[in-house]
């Protein structure tokens, strides 16, 4: 096989090709290219850790200060899509200014795609310590598995119906 200087590598699979530009993706939306000494333009990335167990995909969400009210957790096809709103606190009348300011606020959307099969009716979302956990649990896969169908005879059943 002839491989061209500065080609992409073979990916093994569609599956993980798509995983891979996702995390391309996300990580282009969170660069930072303000001038601001790292304040961004009014929107912020809470940070994700995407996992699976034997019964579920489990997304951990590091989300600081806000409350239940304050995020969403929404489905599109294959694509979760966390959303919601981190506000800055009221600033003291006696504060002249910031000597450092490094915590984020803004409205956020993050997108992830979740390419197994899931049972979005049963997933559920539990905020705790700053930490918002989505559990999804999966469907059995019934990839490979054997499914017969039933022929019918058309001419029969017309016949019947004459």
């Amino acid at each position: 096989m002839v491989q061209r200087r500065g080609a992409l590598p073979e990916v093994s699979s569609l599956s993980s090709l798509q995983r891979e530009f996702s995390k391309i993706f996300d990580q282009l939306t969170e660069l930072d290219t303000s001038d601001a000494g790292g304040v961004g333009l009014g929107e912020w990335f809470p940070r994700v850790d995407v996992l699976e167990t034997a019964k579920d995909v489990v997304v951990k969400v590091e989300a600081p200060g806000l409350a239940k009210n304050e995020i969403t957790v929404a489905f599109q096809g294959p694509k979760m899509i966390l959303s919601g709103e981190k506000k800055q606190a009221k600033v003291d009348r006696s504060v002249r200014g910031y000597l450092c300011l490094e915590r984020s606020f803004g409205k956020f959307t993050r997108s992830l795609y979740i390419d197994r099969a899931v049972d979005l009716t049963k997933a559920r979302a539990e905020l705790e310590a700053g930490v918002l956990t989505v559990i999804i649990p999966k469907l059995k896969d019934r990839r490979g598995s054997e499914f017969v169908l039933d022929v019918e005879d058309i001419e029969s059943k017309e016949s019947k119906i004459k």
